[in-house]
């Protein structure tokens, strides 16, 4: 019997084993794929023809345009109900060596540097949610000590705002800036502080309105 298994295991791993005619098992039939550029001419040339088209193009627009005026609001900020303050330190880890155009390096991998130590921080930055009518009416009064200020909406429509206020508006699209300065509430000021190496984050209460 061993020899009868060994003859075996020898015609099936051969190659010839391999490439032997089973003949035909089984109806075969050609492989029909549509074109899928043809398919979606196709399908545009319905909608065009039906008005869908048309309809789906106006809706877009108004999305971009909506989105684009009052963009998704800054979520994990509440309405400040006490005068706070904190600092932060914009200090970063140089992850990999950095040179000028001349090849110097400037900055090696490791160091930590603080970019206040290099440019001052000259302006003001505000930070409200423009649906609160207290908010507005708080940014009125304000007056920065520095030459340069923005208003950065964490949430209300862009165009509305800029109209109220008669100034320039941002918005803090995904909560970016508002996570780098470590913001929980609003109406927030941004500024230097005082020895010009740390940011001064202050957040000032807004009670109900009389």
């Amino acid at each position: 019997m061993k020899p009868l298994w060994l003859a075996m295991i020898t015609l099936v791993c051969s190659p010839l084993a391999q490439t032997v005619d089973l003949g035909t098992w089984g109806d075969l039939y050609p492989i029909a794929e549509p074109d899928m550029l043809m398919t979606i001419h196709n399908r545009l040339h319905d909608m065009d023809q039906s008005g869908e088209l048309a309809k789906q193009q106006a809706a877009f627009k108004q999305r971009v345009i909506k989105n684009s005026l009052r963009p998704a609001p800054v979520t994990g900020l509440t309405v400040a109900q006490e005068d706070s303050t904190h600092y932060v330190d914009p200090s970063f880890v140089v992850s990999q060596d950095i040179a000028d155009h001349q090849g110097r390096i400037f900055a090696h991998k490791g160091e930590r540097h603080n970019p206040l130590e290099f440019v001052p921080f000259m302006q003001t930055l505000y930070f409200i949610d423009a649906d609160d009518p207290r908010q507005i009416a708080w940014l009125k009064q304000q007056k920065p000590a520095t030459t340069g200020r923005k208003v950065i909406l964490v949430k209300g429509d862009v165009s509305a705002s800029t109209r109220t206020l008669d100034t320039r508006i941002y918005f803090d699209q995904q909560g970016i800036m508002s996570r780098k300065f470590a913001l929980t509430a609003v109406p927030a000021r941004v500024t230097a502080s005082q020895e010009g190496k740390r940011l001064r984050v202050e957040t000032f209460a807004m009670r109900e309105q009389p």
